[in-house]
């Protein structure tokens, strides 16, 4: 059986026998190679600095064909807006640097940063805006590795 790639879902449909503890339409890891046998799913335990840590117990998947009713997500981090986006009374151009992170529901949220002149720092907010799935599927990933990562 072939299972997608470790990494952020949504899912589409409540896993089967864990209904209440996953719901359709929440934000998941789903990690297939553990040396325990099935798949699982595990479930947002804190968000931080815009990036959620998942609990360490998982759900185990028993059906073979619940992996594939699982919606792919980008990772979590930065990236460029390739687009322009329109956000209330304000319009956000091409190029914008944000940090990507999602909501439990598995709603995509972009944080804006505003730059600390002081410290010359970008910084960024912990309320995010929701985006659309045209704005979502033109995001650029940006890579902010430091020269010693």
């Amino acid at each position: 059986m072939t299972f997608p790639a470790c990494g952020l879902y949504r899912t589409t449909s409540p896993l089967p026998g864990k209904e209440a503890q996953v719901p359709a339409n929440a934000l998941v890891y789903f990690h297939n190679h553990s040396d325990a046998g099935p798949p699982l799913i595990l479930i947002p335990a804190s968000v931080a600095n815009n990036t959620w840590t998942f609990t360490t117990k998982g759900h185990l998947v028993q059906s073979g064909d619940y992996p594939a009713t699982l919606a792919d997500l980008k990772p979590e981090g930065f990236y460029v807006l390739a687009d322009s986006l329109q956000i209330a009374d304000k319009r956000v151009e091409p190029g914008q640097i944000l940090q990507l992170g999602y909501n439990r529901n598995g709603e995509a949220l972009a944080f804006f940063p505003t730059r600390d002149a002081a410290t010359n720092a970008l910084v960024f907010p912990t309320k995010g805006s929701k985006l659309g799935p045209q704005t979502y599927a033109s995001l650029r990933a940006l890579d902010v590795r430091g020269p010693h990562s």
